[in-house]
């Protein structure tokens, strides 16, 4: 993973680095790491949330604390919605492998053979455990 100096970031963005570590005083969720030397080194999600706090702060006309609550908000509203999104694939999962027991065990394995596999229907469901 690419890492990017200060004086890259800072050409990105077109700001000067005093502000770059500003933002990263005030904004606790952005911290680079650093190097032996105690220089900092920014990864590319570091870059883009830097981006962002640039945007809300110069474009959108926030203050350095008001970009911070909206930048947490922004993080709690995508952990809240991927997290209501994993529960309801997983919800989805255990209502298929629901099906395929009940599918498994109403069905008559010797109805169910299969020429030339070998298996009977209930071994191959076995596998899919």
């Amino acid at each position: 993973m690419r890492h990017l100096s200060i004086g890259e970031v800072c050409r990105a963005l077109g700001v000067k680095p005093h502000i770059v570590r500003y933002w990263e005083q005030e904004i606790g969720i952005l911290s680079p790491s650093k190097d032996r030397g105690g220089r900092r080194s920014y990864s590319l999600s570091d870059l883009q949330l830097l981006f962002r706090i640039k945007y809300l702060v110069q474009e959108r006309k926030f203050t350095v604390p008001g970009a911070a609550e909206r930048l947490l908000e922004e993080v709690n509203g995508q952990a809240a919605d991927a997290k209501a999104r994993i529960h309801a694939v997983r919800a989805e999962l255990l209502r298929v492998l629901d099906l395929l027991h009940r599918a498994q065990f109403s069905r008559d394995p010797r109805a169910d053979s299969n020429p030339g596999h070998g298996k009977s229907g209930a071994e191959r469901a076995d596998k899919l455990h």
